[in-house]
């Protein structure tokens, strides 16, 4: 196992043991399933878009690149244009991901690159998508 590797455990093994301590100390009394219910209907359609095919690996790849062309992450992700095309459009109306558009002589380039709070949904879930890995739920 790499360093790397051995490390990311570590980080969602104290995740998980410091989410188990909150667990215990939470009254489980006092808690409003239909308020938990509301809250996860209101983040569906996130959970929906960040776990169907493509977009996990649409986003990594604009975190761990920075901004890149349409062409360019086509051939690194190998992906058809009309599938890469569709989840660019889905991550851009959702303010995932922000379309730059360079006008070149007698056409465009279309770069593409994370939004703040594109960042922040690849860190969150990066520890999600870690923990299945690693415990392979």
């Amino acid at each position: 196992m790499s360093d790397h590797s051995a490390e990311l455990i570590r980080i969602v093994s104290e995740c998980l043991r410091k989410l188990e301590e909150y667990d215990k100390k939470v009254s489980k009394e006092n808690v409003d399933v239909n308020m938990v219910k509301e809250r996860i209907e209101e983040v569906r359609p996130y959970l929906s878009l960040l776990t169907s095919k493509w977009i996990p690996e649409i986003l990594y790849a604009l975190e761990l690149k920075g901004e890149m062309g349409f062409n360019e992450l086509k051939h690194i992700l190998k992906i058809s244009s009309r599938v890469l095309s569709d989840k660019l459009q889905e991550l851009t109306n959702m303010g995932l991901v922000e379309r730059m558009v360079e006008e070149r002589g007698r056409g465009y380039r279309s770069r593409y690159r994370l939004t703040d709070k594109g960042k922040k949904v690849v860190y969150a879930m990066t520890p999600f998508l870690v923990g299945i890995y690693v415990y392979r739920i």
